[in-house]
């Protein structure tokens, strides 16, 4: 792959641990003149060992783009991406800096090089990226299923004779039940539309968490017999995409380790199949390094939150900070919704900067995510904002079914309009359908009675989801 460096007008191809193809995305913030962007993209790419990177930011700060000029900090980032790239080009350019120092700032550059060695050197990055794999046993992160709804085949395909077969991914709740189902592989819109709406009645065993537990995904298979009798087809299938990843092909080991966690839903008929979290992940890394920004996404979540691995919540960031520069909505949604401990007004900045460019590559949930951002913020509202939260909630659903939050959305951006009786309306049809599904949302509740004060909503969307005995919690103990 062909890169663009900064300094000196260099043009040659980069070195660094992973190959990443997210560099172009990066480079194009820059050469736009979008200099806080780019210098974000190559930070994040930087701490994944993209020594192309790291030598732009040494020339961001020689040149004093975003960053105050400083050439002593510009020499130890050149001189790091050339001597762990072992790129001669780099070294002669960082020379030329060198050269140019003081003794004293010889002294202090040197200082820093060895400190950016402790953090961004290749041994030291090899390490800390890689996850520390655990067999499912020593890492139980899944919750148990209680029972999951039996989708209606779709009349059109039994008609036809068709068989189908659909990916939804969601987040379980406290409680147990789902919320935010999107249908994110099938063979058909037909197929989408009855597992997207039997997934909303999917009941897992409560757990006392203050968060909802997201990436769960589930595997639905469309077929006449009424069972999974395919299972050579699907081993086939698996072994199929093993072999082009063992002979090196990034995407394929990417496909390879997605079908894997994918065909868990088929445990019980496949297991004589290794389906452990952790054999996903040997190939997600392998993936990962190539720039594969899905499989760098996927490996990130799984770190965060200890499937098939120790925890490492720093080392996922980084996996799913890079794949979000690549332009990925998922990842780029993910940065969104996990801030860290920043105070308020910098999280909304960070969660609507993210969400832009997520809603931009037309993933659907971070425009309603970002709607929500946009209207429920404190202080008095701009009509731009709400024109565009407007805009983003009269957008049609794309493989998403919590019409829950569809309808909430709208009613926050109907309430902060001030047309707080069609927020009413909105929102009474949000708790009609959650009634329904049984799902315990007080949530709805207190924003309902927000608006009837004439008040519009200010603050998170998930407001009181704190665990409570219920007669399912009961029977699914």
């Amino acid at each position: 792959m062909k890169r663009t460096f900064l300094g000196m007008m260099l043009i040659l191809a980069g070195a660094a641990l992973p190959a990443q193809a997210n560099f172009d995305k990066a480079m194009e913030a820059y050469t736009a003149g979008n200099f806080t962007e780019a210098y974000r993209s190559f930070d994040a790419l930087a701490a994944i060992g993209d020594y192309s990177s790291a030598f732009n930011i040494g020339v961001m700060y020689y040149r004093g783009e975003y960053v105050e000029r400083d050439p002593v900090e510009a020499w130890a980032w050149m001189q790091l991406a050339g001597s762990e790239s072992d790129t001669e080009n780099m070294l002669l350019t960082a020379e030329k800096v060198f050269s140019g120092l003081s003794v004293a700032q010889q002294q202090a550059a040197k200082a820093r090089l060895d400190a950016l060695l402790d953090s961004y050197s290749t041994e030291v990055l090899s390490t800390e990226l890689a996850p520390v794999l655990l067999s499912d046993d020593e890492c139980d992160v899944d919750r148990t299923p209680v029972s999951k709804k039996q989708p209606r085949y779709p009349q059109t395909a039994l008609r036809k004779g068709q068989f189908g077969r659909v990916v939804v991914e969601y987040s379980v709740m406290p409680g147990g039940h789902v919320r935010d189902v999107a249908v994110v592989q099938s063979s058909g819109e037909d197929f989408s539309q009855a597992a997207g709406e039997s997934a909303l009645y999917y009941r897992y065993e409560p757990m006392p968490l203050a968060q909802p537990t997201g990436g769960y995904k589930t595997a639905i298979s469309f077929s006449m017999h009424g069972k999974i009798d395919n299972k050579q087809g699907l081993v086939a299938e698996l072994q199929e995409w093993r072999d082009k990843a063992e002979a090196g092909d990034g995407l394929a080991q990417y496909v390879y380790a997605y079908r894997l966690g994918v065909f868990r839903s088929f445990q019980h008929y496949m297991k004589d199949v290794n389906l452990e979290y952790q054999t996903a992940n040997r190939w997600y890394l392998e993936s990962a390094k190539q720039g594969i920004p899905h499989a760098q996404y996927e490996i990130g979540r799984n770190m965060i939150a200890g499937r098939g691995c120790e925890a490492d919540a720093e080392g996922g960031m980084k996996w799913i900070s890079a794949a979000a520069v690549a332009g990925l909505p998922e990842a780029q949604q993910y940065l969104a919704s996990s801030p860290g401990a920043m105070p308020e007004e910098e999280r909304r900045a960070h969660a609507i900067r993210w969400l832009k460019n997520a809603a931009a590559n037309g993933h659907y949930f971070s425009g309603l995510l970002l709607a929500w951002e946009l209207v429920s913020g404190p202080g008095q509202i701009t009509q731009e904002e709400l024109s565009h939260a407007e805009k983003l909630v009269a957008a049609e659903p794309v493989n998403y079914f919590d019409k829950v939050r569809i309808l909430e959305t709208e009613a926050a951006v109907a309430a902060a309009r001030g047309d707080f009786p069609r927020a009413q309306r909105l929102q009474k049809k949000a708790v009609k359908i959650a009634d329904r599904l049984e799902w315990d949302l007080r949530d709805v509740h207190h924003r309902m009675e927000a608006y009837k004060r004439k008040e519009k909503w200010v603050g998170p969307y998930y407001y009181d989801i704190e665990l409570e005995p219920t007669p399912l919690q009961a029977s699914a103990q």
